[in-house]
């Protein structure tokens, strides 16, 4: 796990080297334990960080030269079926001269080219692959959007990196404008969603894609996407999940799981635990009502585990501010990133690698929202007018008025599904406080066109919400993991969302996932099979941090200064009165606005962190 940074120039010389030494030591947190930097004569330079995972000598280093120096690769992530790669290429070399998967995938790009090579790898990664013979680059990203690869693009090059700041740092790209309609779509869903950039000319990738770069063009591939075609499997749940996490447990380091006492970070670490006794890792709270320590320890007892737990308040949580912005490279207001920025450094006082339980209520219709969703489907199986007839009426009885508003605006389920993914306070202030119209996100229009004619019936519906939910909502809370861990020098893994897994939870439709109300059964049932039933279906707690509060009384005067004292190139964006009011109702406690005022907030310190910080 690592940090890549690289600029492949189409008219004049972009060998600079200052600007990637300034690269290297601002992602040090990615690859503390080596850096080096490789160019050819004019036209392709490229930087590496590396956090040394497999093949601990300096064989495994990067950037990465073949053996006829025609090829070079940076290439930030883990491989984990090298077995299959080193059968594949069988025919083509016999011997390597590191053990690492960085060589493998270099070969096997070099072999079998790029379109076969993504087909067959299972892991987490972003890549940079250069021809010198072709003077090509191929840059590339996982299908799931576990790692990032941010690039930008303009008539002298393309630029990339693992962290935002590089790309709108470079000489490239200081001069670019922000970007209204980002700013607004990151007010709506709390992260700057793929194929986008607060900054123009400048995105992340979307997961399951790759650019070609050659001879002054660029051309984008999606190799990968998540369908909605039901298949059928002999294999069980308990076995897709044992080998996929047994995959994960490669590594020359310590590797530990995180374990939250819910079902996902729980199985996660069950299987984990099979072969050796791993360390586990939770952060508790002292409050009863929203701790799950007890329910992670009682697990830990029955499966073995070598189990950590750290208490923590919040005001622990107000001393990671600086440090919450300096890990986001790009802005970013899901506050939950706090927590897991605190879990990250206390497990890396032990290990280097954790595996996670993120993508389980994706796959299986895991969350509240999507059984909800599901009751809504008649509702919206009515036209328009109809629709709001009976709101008009029944004025949704017992709802808020952002629920009301939500229906009233949804054109069909799928918008009225999308919209549950805005953020609190979004729905209603930024058509007020925002200049600029939000746009979709780059996967609702995919999602939108995979389900052309299919959009009236239930079936459809929920393979649709679950598309949404992988391709949209995951995005941020990988994004949130990777750079909170990342900051931490600490790999995490995310066995959920392994090739196997996903091909596995495409022969589960709705019915198979929910029961009773109960969503991602199938899980729960696996787990009950391996612990006692009392403890994986007790009501979920989750620690809530009390933002509404830390906005009102220990943040309140650097929030609300920065807000009303943006920066122009900011503040052009926003209706200065309405701010005002936004803050003004929600200090005096009338409203509960702090989500949204946090993302602001966020927005304004981000740019403050992290824009023009490179001087040549």
């Amino acid at each position: 796990m690592c940090g890549i940074a690289g600029v492949y120039g189409f008219r004049k010389n972009v060998i600079d080297k200052n600007y990637f030494q300034w690269c290297l030591e601002t992602m040090k947190h990615r690859g503390p334990d080596a850096q080096n930097i490789w160019h050819n004569d004019k036209n392709y330079i490229t930087a590496f960080a590396r956090l040394a995972i497999r093949d601990l000598s300096e064989n495994g280093n990067q950037p990465m030269l073949s053996e006829c120096s025609n090829y070079c690769i940076t290439f930030n992530g883990e491989i984990y079926n090298t077995g299959l790669l080193l059968r594949l290429l069988k025919p083509f070399r016999n011997s390597f001269s590191s053990t690492s998967d960085t060589e493998l995938l270099l070969y096997a790009l070099i072999h079998l080219g790029v379109d076969e090579t993504l087909k067959v790898i299972d892991g987490i990664f972003a890549f940079a692959f250069f021809d010198q013979q072709k003077n090509s680059l191929i840059l590339a990203r996982d299908r799931m959007g576990i790692k990032p690869l941010y690039i930008g693009t303009s008539a002298d090059g393309v630029a990339y990196s693992s962290q935002y700041d590089h790309i709108i740092n470079h000489s490239f790209f200081r001069g670019e404008n922000f970007n209204a309609s980002a700013i607004s779509s990151y007010l709506a869903l709390g992260y700057v969603p793929e194929n986008a950039g607060i900054v123009n000319n400048t995105k992340l990738l979307p997961h399951g894609y790759y650019i070609s770069v050659s001879n002054g063009k660029t051309e984008t591939v999606c190799y990968y996407s998540y369908h909605s075609n039901s298949i059928t499997t002999d294999n069980s749940l308990e076995n897709i999940l044992d080998n996929s996490v047994n995959s994960q447990l490669v590594s020359d380091v310590p590797v530990g799981t995180f374990m939250s006492g819910g079902v996902d970070s729980t199985l996660i670490s069950y299987f984990a635990n099979k072969l050796t006794h791993l360390q586990s890792f939770t952060i508790g709270v002292k409050n009863s009502d929203v701790d799950e320590s007890e329910a992670a320890q009682a697990f830990a007892d029955l499966f073995h585990t070598v189990h950590h737990c750290k208490f923590i308040s919040s005001n622990d949580l107000i001393t990671l501010l600086d440090d919450n912005a300096k890990a986001f490279t790009e802005p970013f207001a899901d506050f939950s990133s706090l927590p897991v920025l605190m879990l990250s450094k206390f497990a890396k006082e032990y290990v280097t690698v954790a595996l996670s339980g993120d993508g389980g209520d994706e796959l299986f219709w895991g969350y509240p929202r999507n059984r909800k969703a599901l009751n809504f489907i008649p509702f919206y199986q009515k036209n328009l007018w109809a629709r709001r007839s009976r709101l008009l009426v029944d004025k949704i009885k017992n709802r808020s008025a952002v629920h009301l508003l939500r229906h009233w605006n949804a054109a069909d389920f799928m918008e009225y599904y999308y919209s549950s993914f805005t953020i609190t306070g979004a729905e209603y202030w930024l058509p007020q406080i925002c200049k600029a119209r939000a746009d979709k996100a780059f996967f609702f229009d995919e999602c939108k066109n995979n389900f052309e004619g299919k959009l009236n019936d239930t079936e459809d519906l929920m393979e649709m919400m679950r598309k949404l939910e992988i391709d949209i909502h995951l995005q941020r809370v990988l994004l949130k993991v990777d750079r909170a861990s990342m900051f931490h020098s600490l790999e995490v893994r995310v066995p959920f969302l392994s090739n196997a897994m996903l091909e596995y939870s495409l022969s589960h439709n709705y019915k198979d996932c929910i029961e009773n109300d109960i969503g991602k059964i199938n899980l729960k049932k696996l787990l009950i099979s391996k612990s006692r039933e009392e403890l994986v279906m007790q009501r979920k707690k989750g620690f809530v941090i009390p933002i509404d509060e830390w906005l009102r009384k220990e943040i309140k005067n650097e929030v609300s200064e920065r807000i009303l004292d943006m920066p122009p190139q900011l503040s052009q964006f926003f209706n200065k009165n309405k701010l005002e009011l936004l803050l003004s109702q929600h200090m005096d406690n009338s409203q509960n606005w702090g989500w949204f005022i946090w993302a602001i907030y966020s927005l304004v310190k981000w740019e403050s962190t992290h824009c023009n910080k490179y001087i040549s």
